[in-house]
């Protein structure tokens, strides 16, 4: 069961989820919780794989804001309305700078609500 609720993006090129060793872009974020979120790719994740993330956003000013996270694929498939593979990704260790990002993000909805 969701532990949290999610936010989506109507801009799916919002949020930058790079390989953090490569630094090679390998998609964007589709939603995100404090617990985890949708990875949407061009290509497949392997269910149970870990990956080490970089996730990457401009703020309100225009800062880039970064956050490293370990991740683990709980499932993946093909969108094949869209054309994206979709993995749900979920956080191996909570980090602080993480959740501060996603309640950021919930301070900044609730603003505009």
């Amino acid at each position: 069961m969701r532990q949290s609720s999610r936010i989506t993006f109507r801009s799916t090129f919002r949020i930058k989820i790079s390989d953090r060793e490569s630094d090679t872009l390998i998609g964007y974020a589709g939603d995100v919780s404090e617990c985890g979120m949708k990875l949407l790719s061009d290509t497949p994740v392997e269910p149970g794989s870990e990956l080490k993330l970089r996730v990457r956003m401009r703020d309100r000013e225009g800062e880039m804001r970064q956050v490293d996270v370990n991740m683990i694929c709980q499932w993946s498939l093909e969108n094949t309305r869209t054309g994206f593979f979709e993995a749900g990704l979920a956080l191996q260790e909570e980090t602080a700078e993480y959740v501060r990002l996603i309640e950021g993000m919930r301070k900044l909805r609730k603003e505009k609500a």
